[in-house]
């Protein structure tokens, strides 16, 4: 006898994942052309089969008890890899591409990702690749749900937590950087009391490198100046960098990368001495491809 696993669909994932996002069976029926008793009929079917309830009924409608959420992660990848399937063999019937990689990238590990690429697509020339650059939360979102093979960036925080392996790649200090020809750059030592008549750009907060920074203000018993500007694109930042006398802080490779490219110095701060890892991210419940795998492997050529 077929267990409920079996008699699953793709419109049933689809149904699941609506109810979640919804959290009402009228609105949801309407979306996929169905009516609301037989939507709640089959949901009650398949509750009885698993053996616990899916969704927790309240008054504005339903939300995912601890065992919908479980389910509807995997509902999530299912759906995500049928999507990922078609594309594969759309890319392969157009073009004979095989296989692809979606890798996420935070900002401070773009250099790193960059060096591992080139060598991994001289190696595996039919893979096409895809790389998203964000902030680790939705990255770690999307790397959890299906959406991406990989992740590269801070390790720490809830990151941790996460039902994901990890391998750490290097570790570095965090420091600040302006533009040029700023006031602070040319000065062969500053101190944190200099940097506070300066508006400073900071990542959101709870991303790993503002809490290195956090620390560190901690540590030497300073106080983040009120008028900051938070920005979790590297692009603005180096924008407002460059365009005004504000102040930012990055990662020491990502900062020796823009000076080495003329394009913002590094003040000299006396040495932070909070310190954050990079790493890559994988699920753990997946079987990694050989693509996956040789990314790993490049990744940890380029960052010894």
């Amino acid at each position: 006898m077929a267990d409920w696993t079996q008699k699953l669909k793709l419109h049933h994932w689809q149904l699941l994942v609506a109810i979640g996002e919804q959290g009402n069976l009228s609105r949801v029926a309407k979306m996929m052309h169905i009516t609301q008793p037989a939507l709640s009929k089959w949901l009650s079917a398949l509750e009885e089969e698993i053996g616990f309830a899916l969704y927790e009924r309240h008054s504005k409608g339903l939300r995912p008890s601890e065992g919908g959420k479980l389910l509807l992660e995997h509902a999530q990848r299912v759906i995500n890899e049928l999507e990922r399937s078609r594309e594969e063999m759309a890319r392969f019937r157009e073009g004979g591409l095989v296989g692809s990689l979606k890798i996420g990238c935070s900002p401070v590990a773009t250099d790193c990702v960059s060096q591992a690429i080139l060598p991994l697509l001289e190696e595996m020339p039919g893979l096409h690749l895809n790389i998203e650059e964000k902030v680790m939360t939705p990255l770690l979102q999307d790397l959890t749900s299906g959406v991406l093979d990989a992740v590269v960036g801070r390790v720490g925080g809830k990151a941790l937590k996460l039902p994901l392996n990890y391998q750490v790649l290097y570790t570095e200090p965090v420091c600040f950087v302006a533009r040029n020809d700023h006031p602070l750059a040319g000065r062969s030592a500053i101190s944190w009391r200099d940097l506070a008549p300066w508006r400073w750009i900071v990542w959101p907060t709870g991303t790993p490198i503002r809490i290195s920074i956090d620390s560190a203000l901690v540590d030497n018993g300073v106080m983040m100046p009120e008028n900051t500007v938070e920005s979790a694109s590297m692009n603005v930042t180096l924008n407002l960098l460059q365009a005004s006398d504000m102040v930012s802080i990055l990662s020491w490779r990502l900062a020796q990368r823009y000076e080495a490219q003329g394009q913002l110095s590094i003040l000299a701060l006396p040495r932070i001495e909070q310190k954050g890892s990079v790493g890559v991210f994988w699920r753990k419940d997946d079987n990694p491809s050989t693509a996956l795998l040789r990314l790993i492997y490049h990744l940890e050529k380029s960052a010894g």
